[in-house]
């Protein structure tokens, strides 16, 4: 009988001094352990200690693998033994630390994507996708030279040249060997030929393209090959190394040392060759000159191909006349005359190598570059960034553009919500652990990054600092290198635009005051920037002195670098003549100009210059207050909207002072140093 089977007592018994009590009847089956503490003996063996022991430790793992210990605790839910809790807060904060990691990884890739589309947009973009058709199908021409021993020369002086999309053959033409003039330790080897090839790589270029040009010898079978300059006639291709070939000297007349079978005794009579690049065979055709028509041969053979351009024309006497250029019809075909590629290939800077500087170089006129396979988001990026082109070989070779903004310094920081990851790596550390935290939060909030713009195409970039201005309102404090002009250094670039950046906010600018004497400007913004707090520089002015800090902001990120130092009062090393600037030992770079010089405890010092010295020379605070408050005492209604000048504090004609910026230029140690000088190494001399 269960305890549901139970009659209800009488109300009476209820209400009355007797009691009835329900006798509880075991819902669990009685074990030896509660028999005995009856007074019952057991008669069932039941189990054994050791089998009790194995189904304690089998619970007890299970219930760790489930994450439970089987207690219950106050709030209800079972919690994870010690192990197991830092086990799993471990795999948690790793697990986050590889999701932040992804989300930045994603954030800078979507960045770099979104920043190389603008710039396909703005110079031009190339084809998605490579245009179908057929490869190219190489036709032979004349006849071809069989015999090795009749070749001494003949199998030295001619290469073909062939354009590769992959493994797919685009187009094959010949090419001349030329000297080797380059003073630098980079041994190379270059080949003359037919635009024909610069034209055919431009045609056939796409996004991601994979275009390279292979240089055939058939001693050696293929070497790479570099396409370069090139203008609306010739090309030039160059490949590492000093490889087996007979070069043709253009500076002076030459002839070559030809068997007697292939020297012309005829003045009109021609020889023409060419190499095929899949059999490495050398072709030759006979031919004459028209008179009629100068620097063209017919034929005698009918019939031309790919094969004959960029290939060399022997005259009477063995006597090299020329480079074959293009070809008309089945017959007739014209070519360059050793004058006209001599004067071509100096103009190129080839034939006069000494004369080739890294330092302002640029391309000559009406001559172009192909743009390397792979590279095309590098050429528009320099392009954007108005830097100077690189001369050649420096970029396929991974030559360096230095003193360029994007150059970092000091102790580099990101700011609040940098969604980029980690900062790349400082040349110093410890920089801003040496500011107290209210400092650098006024510093990440006024300083800023100030670049100005002609057109699409980036002029110059610097720092700036925000201060406080008559009017209740914030200007930036910067340097008017921002503004000046490269054709005349005393005056300004009128069609400038510029663009004020903290952090990730952007907004316009617009110059206002300018002194170009102290290289001092003052940049109004049409926009408030977030939570800024600007600078009052004219609130006790006192002499600079002892440890600083030199403050900058990177142009593409917003990154803030600081520099630890400490001022000077000898202005040893300094390139600028300014007499009233000072200098500190902090290091800075180009992107630091027009940025603040705090001490420890935020008080601004001046404003920072770059000049390439080992020092950094900045105008202190007591000059720029000196420059700016004579502009303070004009109203606001005496604004014209264009930007003012600041007048001299007299009427006397003073020298202006200089405030040269070093200029970006590419740098190659191979390329640039001569292979056969020694520098003198000084040191002790040993008797």
């Amino acid at each position: 009988m269960t305890a549901s089977e139970f009659p209800n007592p009488p109300a009476s018994s209820r209400r009355g001094s007797l009691r009835i009590h329900r006798r509880r009847i075991p819902l669990t089956p009685a074990t030896s352990k509660t028999l005995r503490k009856k007074g019952v003996i057991d008669c069932t063996r039941g189990m054994s200690r050791e089998q009790r022991a194995i189904n304690r430790r089998n619970k007890r793992e299970s219930l760790i693998s489930s994450g439970n210990d089987g207690r219950e605790h106050s709030s209800g839910v079972p919690k994870h033994p010690i192990g197991v809790r830092k086990r799993l807060k471990g795999l948690s904060c790793a697990r986050k630390a590889l999701l932040k990691s992804i989300l930045e990884e994603e954030a800078l890739a979507a960045y770099r994507k979104k920043e190389q589309a603008e710039r396909e947009k703005r110079y031009g973009g190339i084809p998605g996708r490579a245009a179908t058709g057929s490869s190219f199908l190489e036709k032979p021409f004349g006849h071809q030279v069989l015999s090795a021993n009749d070749t001494s020369d003949l199998s030295r002086f001619v290469v073909s040249l062939a354009l590769f999309d992959g493994d797919k053959m685009l187009f094959a033409c010949s090419g001349i060997p030329l000297p080797d003039l380059n003073p630098n330790k980079v041994h190379q080897t270059s080949f003359l030929t037919s635009s024909r090839l610069a034209i055919e790589f431009t045609k056939n270029r796409y996004k991601d393209d994979k275009l390279r040009v292979e240089v055939c010898l058939p001693q050696y079978g293929t070497v790479d090959g570099l396409l370069g300059l090139y203008d609306d006639d010739i090309a030039i291709v160059t490949s590492l190394g000093l490889l087996d070939v007979h070069p043709i000297d253009l500076r002076h007349p030459m002839d070559l040392d030809l068997p007697a079978r292939y020297v012309c005794d005829d003045d009109d009579g021609i020889l023409a060759f060419g190499r095929a690049f899949k059999s490495g065979s050398l072709l030759a055709t006979e031919g004459s000159l028209r008179r009629e028509h100068p620097c063209t041969w017919v034929s005698d053979t009918e019939g031309h191909t790919e094969a004959v351009l960029g290939g060399p024309l022997i005259g009477k006497g063995a006597r090299f006349l020329g480079m074959n250029h293009k070809y008309h019809g089945d017959a007739e075909v014209t070519f360059l005359t050793q004058e006209s590629l001599r004067a071509r290939l100096e103009h190129f800077q080839i034939l006069t190598p000494n004369e080739l500087h890294f330092r302002g170089y640029s391309l000559p006129k009406d001559v172009k570059r192909i743009e390397p396979s792979g590279l095309l988001n590098v050429i528009n990026w320099i392009k954007s960034c108005g830097y100077p082109m690189p001369p050649p070989l420096v970029l396929e070779l991974n030559g360096q553009l230095l003193n360029r903004f994007e150059e970092y310094f000091g102790d580099v920081i990101a700011w609040k919500g940098y969604p980029f990851g980690s900062p790349p790596s400082s040349s110093e550390h410890g920089v801003w652990k040496r500011l107290p935290k209210k400092v650098m939060t006024n510093v990440s909030r006024r300083v800023v990054s100030v670049a100005s713009f002609s057109g699409d195409e980036r002029f110059f970039v610097c720092t700036g600092l925000l201060i406080k201005w008559p009017g209740n309102r914030a200007v930036v404090l910067t340097s008017a290198s921002l503004v000046r002009s490269r054709q005349n250094k005393d005056d300004i670039d009128n069609n400038l635009s510029i663009k004020v950046s903290l952090a990730s906010k952007v907004v316009s600018g617009t110059l206002e005051w300018y002194d170009l004497n102290y290289n001092i400007a003052i940049v109004s913004v049409k926009k408030s920037l977030p939570a800024t707090r600007p600078e009052d520089i004219f609130n006790k002015v006192k002499e600079s002195s002892g440890k600083v800090v030199a403050i900058g902001r990177h142009p593409r990120h917003g990154l803030l670098m600081a520099s630890f130092g400490e001022v000077k009062y000898r202005k040893k090393g300094v390139k600028l003549d300014c007499k009233d600037l000072q200098v500190s030992t902090c290091k800075i770079k180009k992107a630091g100009i027009g940025g603040p010089l705090i001490n420890l405890n935020g008080r601004f010092v001046g404003m920072n210059f770059y000049d390439g010295s080992e020092v950094t020379p900045f105008l202190p605070q007591r000059k720029i207050i000196e420059v700016l408050w004579r502009k303070n005492m004009l109203n606001d209604s005496q604004r014209s909207g264009e930007a003012i000048p600041f007048e001299g504090s007299s009427g006397n004609t003073v020298e202006k002072n200089k405030w040269p910026v070093p200029d970006p230029y590419w740098y190659h140690g191979l390329l640039e140093v001569k292979r056969h000088y020694i520098p003198e190494l000084p040191g002790r001399h040993l008797d």
